[in-house]
């Protein structure tokens, strides 16, 4: 029997490694781009649903394949919005890394933070492109470790004077403004209300495993915003939705089954004309981003394999550099 090494990266490895928000960023830059130009490949999301049999968990397996940093692999993914009571993290993430060119696994890598860093990196990328050109005033719904990721890529990309944060549930909220406002620097305030967390924001953000209506548009009072919603169900309703200039999503298949458009189209009151362009798009200058100041865009980001991946690649090199990990004997 022959064998080849494949490196475990536990979270404290990934970690120790030191990759930042900022470098995370242009890392999604780069993928966004790619998938501008036709040079990633990415399925949509197989989705498992436990909720059928009485679990309240559901998972994604998500595979990729980028050329520009030929990142090949599959993310394993799911969680239960009720870990919180047993003191477990929602999610729980696992990555797969492979040789493009033998398909032999190179590398199995713990991925909660992982993938918290690049989904606030993602936002942050949708923020260069699409919030208004003065945004200072920024509004956070879910005062989760998501809702912290969201802030920290964000602050890497904007000006921000004032951020404003929402939760349901108190105690949440107010570690929230303690943690946020010490690690970040700026000025966080907690609000009563959701409508009075979006009443004067430049971007909102909706972090939340909601499956109802959350943000009404009539609430916001800036002329123009940027609304991004990055939760898995259900967080805007119909009449927020079409109240939009622009709809922009990561990746048109996923939008129709998961995250805020999907049960929209799965009633029909939504469809493909009324998504005006993937991010991707965007970024690669196929299509224009935002136009004016005025305008009111919403993205819907739902998670790609190839954001992971791309960042399991950078990681993966990090870690055989500085003999990070474990290495584990694959036999065949």
């Amino acid at each position: 029997m022959e064998g080849a090494d494949v490196l475990y990266l536990s979270e404290s490895d990934v970690k120790s490694l030191g990759f930042t928000m900022r470098e995370c960023i242009e890392v999604m830059e780069e993928v966004f781009n790619a998938h501008g130009n036709g040079r990633a490949i990415v399925p949509t999301k197989l989705f498992l649903d436990l909720r059928k049999f009485g679990y309240t968990c559901d998972g994604d397996v998500m595979p990729a394949y980028i050329d520009s940093c030929k990142a090949c692999g599959m993310k394993w993914i799911g969680g239960n919005p009720q870990n919180y009571k047993l003191g477990l993290p929602y999610l729980f993430s696992i990555l797969i890394l492979n040789d493009p060119r033998t398909f032999q696994p190179l590398a199995i890598i713990s991925a909660n933070w992982l993938t918290a860093l690049r989904t606030g990196a993602v936002t942050a990328v949708i923020a260069r492109h699409l919030a208004p050109s003065r945004t200072e005033n920024v509004c956070i719904i879910g005062a989760g470790l998501q809702g912290r990721y969201q802030l920290l890529g964000l602050n890497e990309v904007l000006k921000i004077a004032n951020v404003t944060v929402f939760d349901i549930r108190k105690e949440a909220e107010d570690a929230y403004v303690r943690e946020m406002s010490e690690r970040t620097g700026l000025n966080v305030v907690a609000a009563r209300s959701i409508q009075e967390a979006v009443s004067e924001a430049d971007v909102i953000i909706t972090a939340t495993t909601a499956n109802e209506d959350l943000v009404e548009a009539g609430w916001m009072r800036r002329e123009g915003y940027l609304l991004c919603s990055i939760g898995t169900y259900r967080e805007l309703g119909y009449e927020t939705i079409k109240a939009m200039d622009k709809v922009i999503v990561d990746h048109r298949g996923q939008a129709k089954i998961t995250g805020t458009l999907a049960y929209w189209f799965s009633k029909g009151m939504l469809t493909d004309e009324d998504v005006y362009a993937e991010l991707g798009e965007i970024v690669s200058g196929k299509k224009a981003g935002r136009e004016s100041d005025a305008e009111k865009i919403l993205c819907v980001p739902t998670g790609m394999g190839s954001q992971d991946l791309a960042v399991a690649q950078r990681i993966y090199e990090m870690a055989k550099r500085r003999n990070v990990g474990q290495w584990l004997k694959w036999t065949f």
